[in-house]
C-alpha cells in the first residue's frame, strides 16, 4: 500500500460559460415569465379599457343593435378593437413587473439558491430573459405598428366609437388653420383621397412676411403631379401699390377683390399628409408613416412622423431591455430574500423606464429631440444599466476580468 499523497493541480480550471437555449431551467423561466407577464398586462388592459369604454358605453352598446345579445357582442368586438393601441403603449411596463414578480417567487422558492449552486452564473440565467425579449418585442412591434392601425381603420370605417367617429376621413372637417412656408391657409378639408379643400382662403406672404395675395374659393382641387391647386368660383387680391396696400375682409373692401370661375394657385400642401390631418401618428398605417417620415412637409410635423418611426423600431428592443434591467435587479437585490423595500425600489425603477420612453416621445414628437435620440435613447440607456447592474454583481460575486 502506497504513503503517497496525489498531488492537487496549482489552479482550478474555470468552466466556460454557455447559454443554454433549450435546457430545462431556461424552459421552466421561460414560462414563468410568460404566464407573468401575460397577467400583468392582462390586469394593465382591464384597467385601460374601463377608462376608455366608460365615456362612450352607451354608444358602442347600441352600434350593434338593440338587445341585450348585440349589446354584449357590441362591446366585445369594440373591446378588442381596442385592445392593440391600449396595451402597446405599457406593454414593456409589463414585461418589466412580469419578469420582477417572477424573480420573487424564484428567490422565495429557494429555487434561485438552488441553482446557483447548482454552478450556473447569472449571465448564464439571462437566457429566458433574451428568449423573452424576443418574443416580447415581435408582439410589441406588431401590435403598434400593424394591428393597432388595422384596428383603427376599422373604426374610422364604420364609425364605431367616439374616435372612430372623430377620425372618421369620408366626413368633411371643420375649419382649419394651415401654415405654409409661403402663407397661411384656413379651409376645411374633404380627406378623400385624393384630398379636396372647401371654403378655402388662402393669404399668401413674401420673404420678409408682407401680405403679396389673397385668394378664396369654395372648392380647390390638386393638379396631379404638381404643387398646383386648381380654384374654382372664387376671388383673389394683388395689391397695387406693392406688398404693403391695405386689406380687409369687410364688405366695404370685397369691391377691392377679382371674381374667377377658375384659378391656379401654388400651394405647398402634400396629399397625403393632408388624407391623415388630425389623425394621431400611432393611427397611421406603416407604408403611410415612411412615406411622411421620408417627405416630412407637413407645416405642423417639426419630427412628428421621424419621431415615430423611430419610437417603433426602438420598441422592438424595448420589453427586451426592460426585461433584462429587472432580471439583473433581482439578481442583485433579490439574491437572498425579497425585502419590500428592494421591490418597491425595483418597481420605481421600471416606472421611471416607462416613464422616460414616453417623455422622449413627446419631446421627440414637438421638436425638442432628434427623432433617433427620442427612439433609441431609453433602450440603450437601459442596456447600459443592465450592464452596469452586472458589474456590480461580479464585483461582489468576486470574478476578475
Amino acid at each position: 500500500m502506497s504513503d503517497e499523497v496525489p498531488s492537487l493541480p496549482g489552479k482550478t480550471e474555470l468552466r466556460a460559460i454557455h447559454l443554454s437555449i433549450a435546457g430545462r431551467h431556461t424552459r421552466y423561466m421561460l414560462a414563468g415569465y410568460l404566464r407573468h407577464v401575460f397577467i400583468m398586462a392582462s390586469v394593465l388592459l382591464a384597467i385601460a379599457l374601463t377608462i376608455d369604454l366608460w365615456p362612450q358605453f352607451h354608444l358602442i352598446a347600441d352600434s350593434h343593435g338593440r338587445g341585450a345579445l348585440a349589446a354584449i357582442w357590441g362591446i366585445v368586438r369594440f373591446s378588442a378593437l381596442r385592445t392593440p393601441d391600449l396595451v402597446a403603449p405599457f406593454f414593456p411596463f409589463a414585461a418589466f413587473l412580469g419578469v420582477v414578480w417572477t424573480e420573487i417567487v424564484h428567490t422565495q422558492s429557494g429555487e434561485r439558491m438552488l441553482v446557483w449552486n447548482s454552478g450556473r452564473s447569472p449571465i448564464q440565467c439571462l437566457t429566458p430573459v433574451i428568449l423573452l425579449g424576443i418574443i416580447l418585442g415581435v408582439a410589441e412591434f406588431t401590435m403598434d405598428a400593424y394591428l393597432g392601425p388595422a384596428a383603427m381603420a376599422v373604426q374610422m370605417h364604420e364609425r364605431l366609437g367616439l374616435d372612430g367617429q372623430r377620425l372618421d376621413r369620408t366626413r368633411r372637417g371643420d375649419n382649419h388653420w394651415i401654415a405654409m412656408p409661403n402663407g397661411l391657409l384656413n379651409t376645411e378639408i374633404e380627406y378623400g383621397p385624393p384630398p379636396v379643400l372647401h371654403n378655402l382662403t388662402f393669404y399668401r406672404r413674401d420673404d420678409s412676411g408682407l401680405l403679396t395675395e389673397v385668394d378664396m374659393a369654395t372648392v380647390a382641387r390638386r393638379l396631379p403631379g404638381t404643387k398646383l391647386w386648381l380654384m374654382r368660383n372664387g376671388r383673389f387680391w394683388i395689391p397695387d401699390e406693392g406688398p404693403q396696400s391695405a386689406f380687409a375682409l369687410e364688405s366695404s373692401t370685397r369691391e377691392m377683390m377679382i371674381p374667377f370661375a377658375e384659378r391656379t394657385v401654388s400651394l405647398d400642401l402634400d396629399p397625403l399628409w393632408l388624407h391623415v390631418f388630425g389623425m394621431e401618428t400611432q393611427y397611421l398605417p406603416m407604408p403611410v408613416l415612411r412615406a411622411l417620415a421620408r417627405t416630412d412637409t407637413g407645416p405642423e410635423s417639426k419630427g412628428l412622423y421621424r419621431t415615430r418611426l423611430q419610437v417603433l423600431y426602438g420598441e422592438a428592443l424595448l420589453p427586451g431591455a426592460m426585461a433584462l434591467l429587472a432580471a439583473s435587479l433581482a439578481m442583485l437585490f433579490l439574491a437572498y430574500g425579497t425585502p419590500l423595500t428592494a421591490i418597491f425600489g425595483m418597481v420605481f425603477a421600471g416606472y421611471l423606464a416607462h416613464f422616460g420612453t414616453k417623455a422622449c416621445l413627446l419631446m421627440g414628437q414637438n421638436g425638442y429631440m432628434p427623432p433617433v435620440m427620442a427612439g433609441w435613447l431609453m433602450p440603450a440607456a437601459l442596456f447600459g444599466a443592465t450592464l452596469a447592474v452586472f458589474g456590480v454583481i461580479r464585483r461582489r460575486r468576486g470574478v476578475r476580468h
